[in-house]
């Protein structure tokens, strides 16, 4: 059987009203939930409706409280077409309890398409998106009691957390085309988008419960197993910068250094210093960072990353002006120009968004 937990978070509860009766009238569910931070306009009367402060522990509570061990979670945002949920239901029944099913919503003509996810992409997904359409989704209670709901402070993120969380169990999550639920282009952008600081969560979920080499397939882990996971972790360190996060940061740094002196290293220590306002310490890593990647650019046959700039010239006139700026004790000016430095001399802080995040 399936629970079923609806989220009251339309801006008019008429909507969560009339989706709770489209759902009764189904009678496919062992039980059916609506999670809230307001109190009814009118009361069901064969289902509950649970109140709380906000809605991520409504919807703990209500997953506390379901009787199947399969869970589908829905906006009451979403319209459903005729026999949508009753196909949606049947569906569910067919499917392992080691799928988590998510339908995607339509806006229009077009659909909001779930960002790949699984163990060896989502380190990608969450570099390349905000949006995460988490918003009609089945799952079970097992996975969802993995999530601390004092961690998240959406329901989108408390989704996206679980079923992060879920690949480090081996299992799968789908996409399903049996429902195509339509979502206002308003209510999208307020539900569906991830902060920087929940984008930060997400990624500590996936740190927390995969291994590093999961997360980072593409390094050669077996001829360069040191380099490749002081690589992963620069390229961790970067994306907790760009998602406001210093602490993870400075602790993926820390673990990098361990592993391999790299001019990464040093690069993004100067820019956390950077925007810390740590002016002469930001000053010395980059220029040890430029030094670096010069002896790396010298040396590559050493390592299995190389650092070979499309426009060399460019790095040395950027350099130039840094060490101009030095001379005239403008070390504000002199960051600037060797941050660009070092951003022409490697396409890994475009890649991760340091770069714009850095731009002055």
């Amino acid at each position: 059987m399936l629970s079923a937990l609806i989220v009251d978070d339309s801006l008019n509860q008429a909507s969560t009203q009339a989706l709770l009766q489209a759902m009764s009238d189904v009678r496919a569910f062992a039980d059916i939930a609506v999670v809230s931070t307001r109190s009814p306009i009118v009361q069901p009367q064969e289902s509950r409706w649970i109140t709380a402060e906000n809605l991520v522990d409504a919807l703990a509570q209500g997953i506390n409280t379901a009787s199947s061990k399969r869970v589908i979670i829905i906006s009451s945002t979403l319209s459903f077409g005729t026999g949508d949920i009753s196909r949606m239901a049947a569906e569910l029944e067919t499917r392992s309890m080691l799928e988590h099913t998510v339908y995607e919503p339509s806006i229009g003509a077009s659909s909001l398409e779930l960002p790949e996810m699984c163990a060896d992409t989502i380190v990608e997904s969450l570099k390349h998106n905000s949006v995460w359409p988490l918003v009609c989704v089945a799952t079970t209670r097992y996975a969802l009691s993995a999530t601390t709901p004092s961690g998240c402070t959406s329901v989108t993120e408390y989704i996206a957390q679980t079923l992060i969380r879920s690949l480090s169990d081996g299992d799968a999550i789908r996409t399903s085309s049996t429902a195509a639920p339509l979502m206002s282009p308003a209510d999208a952008a307020r539900i569906t988008e991830l902060s920087g600081c929940q984008l930060s969560r997400c990624l500590h979920a996936a740190v927390d419960s995969l291994n590093i080499e999961e997360l980072f397939p593409q390094h050669n882990w077996m001829s360069f197993s040191k380099e490749s996971a002081a690589a992963a972790y620069h390229s961790l360190a970067a994306l907790f910068m760009r998602f406001g996060d210093q602490n993870a940061a400075s602790q993926c740094l820390e673990c990098s250094q361990r592993l391999e002196d790299s001019p990464r290293y040093f690069a993004l220590k100067g820019l956390m210093q950077r925007a810390n306002g740590e002016t002469l310490g930001a000053v010395a890593n980059l220029v040890s960072s430029l030094q670096m990647y010069e002896e790396r650019k010298l040396s590559s046959s050493q390592h299995y990353i190389t650092f070979n700039p499309s426009d060399l010239e460019a790095v040395q006139t950027r350099l130039a002006q840094g060490l101009n700026a030095l001379n005239d004790k403008d070390n504000e000016r002199a960051i600037e120009h060797f941050s660009q430095a070092v951003f022409n001399f490697d396409p890994f802080f475009a890649q991760h968004g340091v770069e714009r995040n850095n731009a002055k």
